[in-house]
């Protein structure tokens, strides 16, 4: 018996720990984020995955009926169904049962329950449905359902100068976009769990951005809106104390 009650103690352990996320502060207009402008984070084989997804639920909209547009309130948007994951991930939903309440802001998390391998590389097209409940006044709800299939998630070899990470592997990836006009993806690999200190300096040498990082082994992710910096060239590097990276960004609105 304490054998069994172990083992669902670890199991649930291991859930509350995948399901934990934070939505990005950044993004405040209702939408989903990252949106195809930025992408999903590919996937590395031999890394373990981890992408926060940040869903802002509008409150209110408006539909169309015979060609009058009707303002409508957002009660709820459920997810219903997530397919075409690969093999060995899965999703999670910070709001209960995966029911984001019209005008929150959430958060979702796709994750690898195992390092993706090389058998698993390529482009999986991932397939949402949601229904939409609303309130247009008239006491009854209005349901909607929709399918989001343009996300897609590619599972790739490295494209890193290593090959394997070790204890010592730190390196930060070229920003995507680049050139860059509003959110700038930036990426990179550590091989142990550690602070990282991220600074944003323009040619003068001027620090226009900086923040402290919290990050674990493997990609890490995050992003950082330029839209209110002057276009022109900036560095922007990381550092753990002991190491320190810097890399190219060009701003053009």
């Amino acid at each position: 018996m304490k054998k069994k009650l172990l083992i669902l103690i670890c199991v649930f352990a291991n859930f509350f720990v995948s399901a934990q996320c934070v939505p990005d502060s950044q993004f405040t207009a209702p939408g989903i984020y990252p949106d195809t402008a930025l992408g999903l984070d590919d996937a590395i084989v031999g890394q373990p995955y981890n992408q926060v997804i940040t869903i802002i639920t509008p409150l209110d909209t408006s539909v169309e009926y015979n060609g009058i547009p009707i303002p409508v309130t957002i009660e709820y948007i459920e997810l219903t169904s997530f397919s075409g994951l690969p093999p060995n991930f899965a999703y999670d939903c910070l709001a209960p049962n995966c029911i984001f309440d019209g005008g929150s802001t959430s958060c979702a998390v796709l994750y690898s329950t195992s390092d993706p391998t090389s058998a698993d590389i390529g482009s999986y097209q991932l397939i949402m449905t949601t229904t939409t409940s609303a309130d247009a006044g008239l006491g009854i709800p209005i349901t909607q359902d929709d399918i989001i299939d343009y996300y897609y998630l590619d599972i790739v070899n490295t494209t890193s100068t290593i090959n394997y990470i070790d204890n010592t592997t730190f390196e930060l990836k070229d920003i995507h976009p680049n050139p860059v006009n509003d959110n700038a993806k930036i990426q990179y690999v550590l091989g142990t769990d550690n602070e990282i200190y991220f600074a944003l300096h323009n040619l003068l040498g001027e620090k226009v951005e900086s923040r402290l990082i919290k990050s674990q082994r493997g990609v890490n992710t995050f992003y950082v809106n330029v839209s209110n910096l002057t276009e022109g060239i900036y560095l922007y590097s990381i550092t753990n104390g002991d190491n320190i990276q810097t890399k190219k960004m060009i701003i053009k609105h």
